[in-house]
């Protein structure tokens, strides 16, 4: 403040000074007022101009997090639903099972075995519905609209017999399996179905093996072939069938003779990219591209293999009881791609549970550190309010004095 000189009229310095402290602490006071009341260290951009930028792309990530928790509880929620309705199909596949092993039976009659089929065809009708029509919140989950990427599935052969050949038995070039059985079928062929192999005595010195492929992608079941292969030294055979190829070599004895051995065949799958039926995409964080892709690929009766399962066999031609192990064979793999498909449902519902905790970790560390930037420190803060408050009082009070100081030159013209 510069001195005074004397006393003046003209301009009230004293008050003038205690009015510029007054307006100041009055404004101190207004700003203590304000941030007491918000609870908030920050509340414009001029009370921190950084600090406000930091805190609020802060608080932006924060909120995002929640956000994306939300995004995978929704999925977690869709993955629950697909997974009951995979349980209730694997049911209807184990009682369609059961039905094959019933109908597998000589002494199953051929009226028994059409009424065990007139289930069989309803309850496919069923897994193909509930395949179709399962969705959540109008997104449909098994009918393959999110089936995304799909692996390639390779050609296999699997022996379902409960009895081991006396000697080896090999068909297909260079194949063998443990049970001495083993298929060869061109990677090109569509065909699933059940190989049977019977050792019987053709002859009194002459034992061989009778080829019988019935297949599931035919409507019906018939004997296709039959063959014999001699015993002694090897002799070979081959014969065709719908682009698959079967040659064999052989030497079987008296021991083997009334053996029977069925090898299931499920043929090659070419790998798909399914551009047109992308997998879900859910945006699981809180940054761009933070997404995860969760793919459920369809289990109606075509992707399953058991379009044409028929537990009757052709009613009078004698196929009936290969038709029903050729069933039981068909629902296995069919049992097995849907319980592969639960535990990946299974296990991507793990893994959204864990991304959902780190999320909401994220969020609550990103609130801590926007917290540190913006929010008050109430008890300093009313200290200073405290402060000012007294201030502004003694200040009001000391302006009204100033005020009435110029009166004392009214003494000098008395």
């Amino acid at each position: 403040m510069p001195g005074v000189g004397g006393i003046s009229i003209a301009t009230n310095l004293l008050a003038n000074a205690v009015s510029l402290n007054l307006n100041r602490n009055q404004g101190m006071l207004q700003t203590a007022v304000t941030r007491l009341s918000s609870g908030l260290r920050v509340n414009t951009a001029a009370d921190d101009p950084s600090g406000l930028a930091i805190a609020t792309r802060l608080q932006a990530q924060s909120s995002a997090f929640d956000q994306a928790s939300y995004n995978v509880q929704d999925m977690n929620n869709a993955a629950t639903v697909a997974d009951g309705a995979l349980q209730t199909e694997t049911n209807i596949l184990q009682r369609i099972r059961d039905l094959a092993v019933e109908a597998a039976s000589d002494v199953t009659s051929d009226s028994d075995k059409l009424s065990l089929q007139a289930e069989v065809t309803q309850l496919l009708l069923e897994v193909n519905r509930i395949s179709q029509n399962t969705n959540f919140n109008g997104q449909y989950l098994l009918s393959g609209v999110h089936e995304g990427f799909t692996s390639q599935v390779n050609f296999n052969a699997v022996i379902y017999s409960n009895s081991v050949l006396g000697q080896a038995i090999t068909i297909g070039a260079n194949n063998t399996l443990v049970n001495s059985v083993t298929y060869a079928a061109t990677n090109n062929s569509s065909l699933d179905g059940t190989l049977e192999l019977q050792v019987a005595q053709l002859t009194a010195t002459q034992q061989g093996i009778i080829f019988t492929f019935l297949s599931t992608a035919t409507n019906g079941y018939q004997q296709v072939c039959i063959a014999t292969v001699g015993n002694g030294s090897p002799s070979y055979i081959q014969f065709f069938y719908d682009g698959v190829t079967v040659t064999s070599g052989a030497c079987i004895g008296t021991v083997d003779v009334g053996v029977t051995s069925y090898v299931k065949i499920t043929q090659y799958v070419s790998a798909s990219s399914n551009s047109a039926n992308p997998a879900f995409t859910i945006q699981d964080g809180a940054l761009e591209g933070a997404v995860i892709s969760v793919g459920i690929q369809a289990t109606n009766t075509q992707t399953l293999r058991l379009s044409n399962v028929n537990v009757a066999g052709s009613i009078g031609t004698g196929s009936g009881t290969i038709a029903a192990e050729d069933a039981i064979g068909q629902i296995d793999y069919a049992l097995n791609t849907l319980l592969t498909q639960r535990a990946l449902i299974g296990a991507v519902v793990n893994r959204l549970n864990e991304d959902e905790d780190n999320n909401n970790i994220a969020s609550v560390n990103l609130t801590a550190s926007a917290s540190n930037i913006t929010d008050l420190d109430v008890a300093g803060e009313t200290t200073e309010y405290t402060k000012l408050q007294v201030l502004v009082q003694v200040g009001t009070s000391v302006l009204a004095q100033a005020n009435t100081n110029a009166t004392s030159i009214l003494a000098l013209f008395r």
